[in-house]
C-alpha cells in the first residue's frame, strides 16, 4: 500500500506538480468550440477602441471601479474586451471551456445600476471566470473537462455563484481543469489536459500549467477575465497560481460552500480566488465566502513586522532550481522585520504518505456517486474506465493511466475505511501543522516554497496562499506559499499582501 501511494504521488499532476517538465507538444480538438455568436456584432465593433483601453483593462478591481464611476469605461466594453482577447488567444492556449452567452447582459444591467447609484460593490460589473466543475445553471454546461459530463446541464448554480451574482460579478465563462481534477491521465507533463477542452498551455512561456486549477490561471494570466474562482484538493490552486505568477488562496475549510462542486475527496475540496494581486483575491473572497468579512480593511504593507514566522526547513534548504527563489524568500521576511523561526512539517506515523489511498477512497465514495447520479449507467470507476476505453480518441485523449491506477486501490476500500481514513488524515495533518505553529513558542504564519506542502494545509482544512517571488533559477515562474492558521483567513491574507508589497513580483504575460 505504502509503495503504490508513493507511486501514485509521483504520477499524478494533482499534487505532484512540482515535479513535472515543460509541456510536450500535445493538442486535440475541442469537443465543444466556444460560441462567440452572442458577442459577434459587439465585438466586431470593439478593435478601434481596444488599443486606447488595453492599459486600463490591466488594471486592479478597485482601480477598474474608479474608471467605471467616472465614466471612463463601462462594465459591458470591459467584458468585450476580455472576450476579445478570449477570441484572439484561446485557440492556442485553451484556458476556455464554454462561455456564459448572457455575460454582455449581465455588464450592461450592472452599468445599469451604476448609473442609477445602486452599485452592488467591489464586484459589480468585473468579468469572473469559473473552473468547470462548479455548477452553472442553464444554458452553460458543467463538465470537469470530461466527455462523460459533455452535455451535464445543472439544474441550478452552485451556491458560491448564487453568492457571486448577487454581488454583481461578470461571469464571462467557465474554464479548463485538469479532467475530473486530476485522476485521469498523468498523459503530458504539463497537466492541465482533458477530454473537452484539449491540452491548456502556459500563457507565461514553455512551462507546465499544473493543476488542477489550470485554466483558471490561464484566464486570469492571460487576461480573459479580471479574477477566478478554482478549487483545489491538494495543490490544484495554489500551483497552477505559482507557474503563472498569480495569487491563489485555499481558505478555511467550509469558508466557501462546496455545493454545487463536483467532488473528489469532499473533505479535502475546496474553492478560492485566483487573482494578479492579493487585494483582487481579498474582494473576491469576500463575494464568495459564507461569513460578512471585510479581507480588505487589515491590509498593510506592515503586517509582517514583527511577526514571529515558522519558515520550513525542508522547504527553504531546497537546491536546485529552488535555490534561488528560496534565497529570495528569506531576503524579503527579513527586510520587513520578520522574526524567522525554522520549523519543520513531520510525518511520524507516515499517515500523510497514505494521501493517494485516501485519494483513491475519495474518488470511489466521493467523486463517482456523483457522477453516478448524472450518469446513472456508470455505478464504479471501472464503469466509467470501460466507457472511456470504448472510444479512446474522443472520449480519453490523454490516456487514464490514473484511472486505471486507481480503481483497484479504490475497490478493496468500504465506506468505513474512507471515514476513517478522513479521520486519520485529518488528525495527522492538523498535528503536525499545529506542532510547526508551537515551535520555539510559537509562530503566527508558516511559510514555504511553490506547492511543497499541500497535502498538509489542504486536508486539515488550515488557509494556505501563493504569492509570486519570480522565477526558479531555470526561469519558471513560482510562488511562496504562506499557510495560516485554521480560521484566520484575513490575517494571512494580510501577510500575504506585506510580502507581496515588498516584492512585487508578478510577472505579466507578453501576449498580444
Amino acid at each position: 500500500m505504502r509503495a503504490l501511494a508513493l507511486a501514485l504521488l509521483l504520477a499524478s499532476p494533482a499534487v505532484a506538480q512540482e515535479t513535472a517538465g515543460p509541456l510536450a507538444a500535445v493538442q486535440v480538438a475541442r469537443l465543444r468550440p466556444l460560441d462567440f455568436a452572442p458577442f459577434s456584432a459587439a465585438l466586431e465593433a470593439l478593435p478601434a477602441a481596444a488599443g486606447r483601453d488595453a492599459a486600463l483593462m490591466r488594471a486592479d478591481i478597485s482601480d477598474l471601479q474608479q474608471a467605471m464611476a467616472a465614466g471612463e469605461v463601462s462594465s459591458e466594453a470591459l467584458t468585450l474586451w476580455h472576450l476579445a482577447r478570449i477570441r484572439r488567444l484561446d485557440d492556442r492556449l485553451r484556458g476556455m471551456l464554454e462561455l456564459n452567452p448572457t455575460a454582455l447582459d449581465e455588464a450592461r444591467a450592472a452599468d445599469a445600476r451604476r448609473a442609477a447609484g445602486q452599485s452592488l460593490g467591489p464586484l459589480d460589473g468585473i468579468p469572473v471566470s469559473l473552473k468547470d466543475n462548479i455548477a452553472m445553471a442553464a444554458p452553460m454546461h458543467t463538465t470537469a473537462n470530461a466527455a462523460i459530463l459533455l452535455d451535464h446541464v445543472a439544474p441550478q448554480d452552485a451556491a458560491l455563484v448564487t453568492a457571486l451574482r448577487k454581488a454583481g460579478a461578470v461571469i464571462i465563462g467557465k474554464t479548463s481543469l485538469s479532467e475530473l481534477a486530476g485522476v485521469v491521465a498523468s498523459g503530458t507533463p504539463s497537466g492541465g489536459n482533458g477530454a473537452v477542452g484539449g491540452q491548456g498551455v502556459n500563457p507565461l512561456g514553455p512551462w507546465p500549467t499544473y493543476g488542477s486549477s489550470s485554466g483558471s490561471a490561464i484566464s486570469v494570466a492571460a487576461q480573459y477575465a479580471v479574477v477566478s474562482i478554482g478549487t483545489e484538493t491538494a495543490g490544484s490552486l495554489v500551483a497552477p497560481a505559482g507557474v503563472m505568477s498569480l495569487v491563489a488562496m485555499k481558505p478555511s475549510a467550509g469558508l466557501v460552500s462546496g455545493e454545487g462542486v463536483i467532488p473528489l475527496i469532499r473533505s479535502n475540496d475546496g474553492a478560492g480566488p485566483m487573482a494578479r494581486s492579493v487585494r483582487d483575491a481579498a474582494l473576491l473572497l469576500a463575494a464568495a465566502d459564507t461569513a460578512e468579512v471585510d479581507y480588505v480593511a487589515g491590509l498593510s504593507p506592515e503586517a509582517l513586522t514583527g511577526i514571529r514566522v515558522g519558515v520550513l526547513a525542508q522547504d527553504m534548504a531546497q537546491a536546485g532550481d529552488l535555490a534561488g527563489a528560496s534565497t529570495r524568500t528569506g531576503a524579503t521576511l527579513a527586510m520587513l522585520g520578520a522574526e524567522m523561526v525554522p520549523v519543520t512539517l513531520d510525518d511520524p506515523s507516515g499517515t500523510v504518505m497514505q494521501f493517494f489511498a485516501y485519494l483513491g477512497a475519495g474518488m470511489r465514495f466521493d467523486m463517482m456517486p456523483a457522477i453516478t447520479a448524472l450518469r446513472p449507467e456508470l455505478a464504479s470507476l471501472e464503469d466509467l474506465i470501460a466507457w472511456n476505453a470504448a472510444d479512446p480518441g474522443a472520449r480519453i485523449p490523454f490516456g487514464q493511466d490514473l484511472l486505471t491506477a486507481y480503481a483497484p486501490l479504490a475497490k478493496g476500500f468500504t465506506l468505513q475505511d474512507h471515514a476513517d481514513m478522513t479521520v486519520d488524515m485529518t488528525a495527522a495533518t492538523t498535528a503536525a501543522l499545529d506542532r510547526a505553529f508551537a515551535a520555539a513558542g510559537g509562530v503566527e504564519v508558516l511559510v514555504g516554497m511553490a506547492n511543497l506542502q499541500s497535502p498538509f494545509y489542504a486536508t486539515a482544512g488550515y488557509p494556505a496562499i501563493t504569492v509570486p517571488i519570480g522565477r526558479k533559477d531555470s526561469g519558471e515562474p513560482v510562488g511562496v506559499t504562506l499557510i495560516g492558521k485554521r480560521g484566520q483567513d484575513a490575517r494571512l491574507l494580510a501577510y500575504a499582501y506585506a510580502f507581496e508589497q515588498a516584492t512585487l513580483a508578478h510577472i505579466a504575460a507578453d501576449l498580444p
